[in-house]
């Protein structure tokens, strides 16, 4: 969370089947809305002023637990210390249905936004498991069977044996009366793919499904993404080191000092106001944020499958490895660039016929479009300015969900989680 806070204003201070009764919508009283950041991009940094959040308690912590998922496995020596896969749970002391929450993008099971929902969803009565983003080095290196993520499929079959062995485990102690699902921004992708296979499988039975701010199309929402990491940099990717460097010579400037407290929660909406910085390089910092996620992703993998992309095939990864110059490859590699020479080769090659047009649809909630449209235990929330969202994807996710959705009028990206209606509702629908 620390980093980032610490990257967001670095990057500010640049520049000046048969389904059951649908269930009921959330009966529970709901605070007022009154979000108060109007513009997307300031919402999607500072998320939600501390005054106006959900009740926290800084003593109420998830555990954290090892699994491990295939034991035959090699993990190359740098990476020994992603030898199991994480995950965290914070249980109830007796019987209670069992909400899985899967991670957003690059994110694990201790990320900021992982943590809000844990506290909320246990003080409202029900256990809680936190999972890793398949595209979080953790889960490549220790579930992922193809260690190449971003296929809906795949993935979502990769979280589904994670989730029966957490299950098996956590029943021999405790007792689960029910199952629910969430997740949120590519988590909330990844749980509507999820939700789809269980219809099949029928694992779980899911009682309720709640999809916290997807992607309509991941494809078109990583094109997005990748616009706004240019916003702020004129002269491109290259200009990357500059930007970081006036960041942080503005930063010390308006600040005073170089000694930053940034455990202090008042601390990014102080500076933000201070600096009063434009929407291209908010944009930019949004943007780069994703982009570390993505160089994670893009180098872990590589490694991993011995592609030679990036990391020389054939070449041990050491503890010792010297990382700086695979580093600048990486953070100068786009998810688009991912897709088209990594991703794309993959699963053409497995899968003779298959087109890339085809694989761009795939990354799309439309391939399960009329399940959705007809399931009655799928809810969306999201908000109506998110800038993942592209032309068009805001009016297709209000018409695949229709009445089973939940639209703030802003919020940004993921600003409004901590908001105490935004927590009221999800906490209601999911733990009712």
């Amino acid at each position: 969370m620390r980093l980032f806070s610490l990257l967001l204003v670095l990057g500010l201070a640049g520049g000046c089947a048969g389904s059951p009764e649908p269930p009921p919508a959330p009966a529970a009283p709901i605070p007022d809305y009154d979000y108060p950041i109007g513009n997307p991009w300031a919402a999607t940094v500072l998320g939600t002023p501390p005054a106006m959040r959900a009740p926290e308690d800084p003593d109420l912590s998830p555990a954290r637990r090892g699994l491990t998922v295939f034991p035959d496995r090699t993990i190359p020596d740098g990476f020994w210390y992603q030898d199991r896969l994480r995950y965290s749970e914070l249980l109830q002391p007796g019987p209670a249905p069992l909400v899985f929450v899967v991670a957003g993008t690059g994110a694990d099971d201790r990320a900021r936004h992982m943590l809000a929902l844990a506290q909320g969803l246990y003080r409202a009565g029900v256990h809680v498991v936190l999972l890793p983003s398949p595209t979080h080095p953790n889960f490549i290196i220790a579930g992922s069977s193809t260690m190449l993520p971003g296929r809906a499929e795949t993935d979502a079959a990769d979280l589904y044996r994670i989730m029966r062995l957490v299950d098996a485990r956590l029943r021999k102690d405790h007792r689960i009366t029910g199952y629910s699902l969430t997740g949120y921004s590519l988590g909330a992708w990844h749980a509507a793919f999820v939700a789809h296979l269980d219809e099949r499988e029928r694992a779980f039975g899911f009682d309720r499904v709640l999809l916290i701010n997807p992607p309509l199309s991941l494809y078109r929402s990583i094109q997005r993404i990748d616009e706004m990491l240019l916003r702020g940099l004129p002269d491109g990717i290259d200009g990357l080191n500059t930007f970081l460097d006036r960041a942080v010579a503005r930063l010390t400037a308006v600040t005073g000092t170089d000694a930053l407290d940034f455990n202090d929660p008042d601390f990014t909406f102080d500076t933000y106001a201070r600096l009063r910085p434009d929407d291209d390089r908010v944009a930019t910092a949004i943007g780069l944020s994703f982009r570390l996620s993505a160089a994670n992703l893009i180098f872990t993998a590589d490694v991993m499958r011995g592609g030679g992309y990036i990391f020389p095939a054939g070449r041990p990864f050491r503890t010792v490895t010297p990382m700086s110059d695979y580093f600048a490859v990486a953070i100068r590699t786009s998810l688009l660039d991912y897709f088209e020479d990594i991703y794309a080769d993959y699963y053409l090659q497995q899968n003779p016929g298959l087109t890339r047009a085809d694989l761009l649809d795939q990354t799309s909630l439309r391939v399960i479009g009329p399940w959705l449209e007809a399931n009655p235990r799928v809810w969306l929330m999201t908000n109506a300015d998110d800038v993942i969202l592209a032309p068009g994807d805001l009016e297709e996710l209000r018409r695949l969900f229709g009445s089973r959705s939940r639209i703030y009028p802003n919020g940004g990206h993921m600003g409004n989680l901590q908001h105490r209606a935004v927590m009221a509702f999800i906490t209601s629908y999911l733990a009712p």
